[in-house]
């Protein structure tokens, strides 16, 4: 990650870890739809987050600013990058996954229930239930959850 973008995230009050994988994740604390969070971490050169194994989830787990977050009684939700469109992950390059890696799944039981109209996207509680996974509308105004990615096809 270049010096401009960690000043910038430093600037911003993001909070930045890297993964064994050797991404940065970072937690945006500016509450934004689904859309509008997926737009943000892009622009950044990233994608939503994508929870790939539990090392990943033990991280992101520990590391969300839970002062930075709260906003009402169900507060503590942040976005990452897996929506109902058959399931599958905003960061679509399969050259950034190894194998099994974009089946990785950590639902909180009964879930997702994807009883929604509207387009459902996944939010996860950091700290809270373990930080498994609720499937909610993608309208919801929630933390994004983003991961620095370089590389071509990224949509």
């Amino acid at each position: 990650m270049d010096k401009l973008l960690l000043l910038i995230m430093a600037a911003s009050g993001l909070s930045a870890v890297s993964s064994a994988a050797g991404r940065q994740y970072y937690f945006v604390y500016d509450r934004k739809n689904f859309t509008e969070a997926q737009r943000y971490c892009r622009e950044k050169d990233g994608d939503l987050a994508t929870v790939d194994n539990m090392e990943v989830m033990k991280i992101l787990n520990n590391t969300a600013n839970l002062d930075n977050m709260f906003y009402s009684n169900n507060s503590y939700r942040a976005w990452i990058g897996l929506h109902a469109d058959s399931w599958r992950w905003s960061l679509s390059d399969t050259s950034f996954y190894k194998p099994g890696e974009t089946e990785f799944r950590q639902w909180w039981p009964g879930e997702p229930d994807a009883g929604y109209s509207r387009k459902v996207c996944t939010a996860m509680y950091p700290h809270y239930y373990n930080g498994l996974w609720h499937d909610l509308s993608c309208d919801h105004s929630f933390y994004p959850v983003c991961a620095d990615v370089r590389g071509e096809n990224i949509n």
